[in-house]
């Protein structure tokens, strides 16, 4: 992480529902699921990850029109005390924790809600290798969760086919929602498989996960996978990259996810994992460098870097 830069990456974030007793139950809002958020105190909005030798926190939260400000940082105590050194002048210094210290990162994270309530939020999440977009994600669903024990009718649904109960009040069953967050495509990767050697595609299903292989359930079936490859050699065609994503259209009830192995124009071999929905490949999320900031910026913050969020905003209003 250079202290003159920032690297940010565009996301959709989605509210997806789930329920034991129903099986499509209705997502809310983004605009809801972050005013049920909003209710819970900072003090629980504090995590353990990786055994407790991580802790997971929001330091700073802003919501100002249609745009929600999130400062979440990481604790880590399971990083190396950093070294510092010159080696012209022969000093070397160790910045020692203490026992229950970790060291700190944090990311900035930026939201537009979106105009209709069913649609996804643009949401650009600053780039930390210690604080991925995954582990915000983790912290956003565990706050969720807090959310439900403070006001736990608001996780209720009533019954669709609008029975009662003995007292002759409606039926309703609990529902959990889930924040889902899927990457913006970059142009690297159309122009990565149109102009690439494509070696192998796999689509993937756990629909049948934990079925039975042996009478007694200690061999169960992890996932399916159907292997496809391309006739490339002797029928080269251009837009590869189009035909793969209407293929995982046509296919997206019965697989999942997808696995290519390609190899790039400048012969590096990648292999990524798509989403049959809508073909987001992680390896290739829509990003943006942001710099000529005035000031050098650190690895951590406890309150909004102003610089920061403002380089954020603008990218949301933009569009870019």
């Amino acid at each position: 992480m250079k202290k003159t830069e920032r690297l940010v990456y565009y996301y959709d974030l989605s509210i997806s529902a789930s329920s034991r007793t129903f099986p499509e139950p209705k997502p809310i809002s983004i605009k809801k699921s972050f005013e049920l958020m909003n209710l819970v105190p900072r003090n629980q909005m504090i995590k353990e990850i990786s055994r407790g030798q991580s802790l997971l926190y929001v330091s700073d939260w802003n919501w100002t029109d249609n745009i929600i400000s999130i400062l979440i940082n990481k604790s880590d105590k399971e990083m190396s005390d950093p070294v510092f050194t010159d080696p012209r002048e022969g000093t070397r210094r160790t910045a020692e924790k203490n026992d229950e210290e970790g060291q700190d990162f944090s990311v900035h994270i930026a939201i537009k809600l979106p105009i209709h309530d069913h649609e996804s939020a643009l949401a650009i999440v600053e780039h930390c290798t210690g604080l991925t977009v995954f582990t915000v994600q983790k912290l956003l669903n565990k706050i969720l969760v807090n959310a439900k024990e403070i006001v736990p009718y608001e996780f209720e649904q009533l019954h669709p086919d609008g029975s009662v109960d003995n007292h002759g009040n409606p039926k309703k069953y609990n529902v959990s929602f889930k924040y889902d967050i899927r990457g913006h495509i970059s142009h690297e990767l159309e122009y990565d498989l149109d102009n690439g050697k494509i070696h192998s595609i796999e689509l993937i299903t756990d629909k049948e996960q934990h079925t039975r292989f042996d009478e007694e359930g200690y061999i169960q079936e992890k996932c399916k996978k159907l292997v496809l490859s391309l006739v490339d050699e002797g029928h080269p065609i251009i837009d590869k990259y189009n035909r793969i994503l209407k293929v995982f259209n046509h296919k997206k009830d019965d697989y999942s996810r997808a696995k290519i192995k390609f190899e790039t124009p400048t012969g590096i071999s990648r292999t990524i994992e798509m989403d049959t929905i809508d073909g987001l490949a992680q390896a290739y999320v829509k990003k943006e460098k942001l710099d000529n900031f005035e000031l050098d910026l650190k690895s951590s913050y406890d309150k909004f870097s102003e610089p920061i969020l403002a380089k954020m905003k603008e990218l949301l209003l933009t569009g870019a």
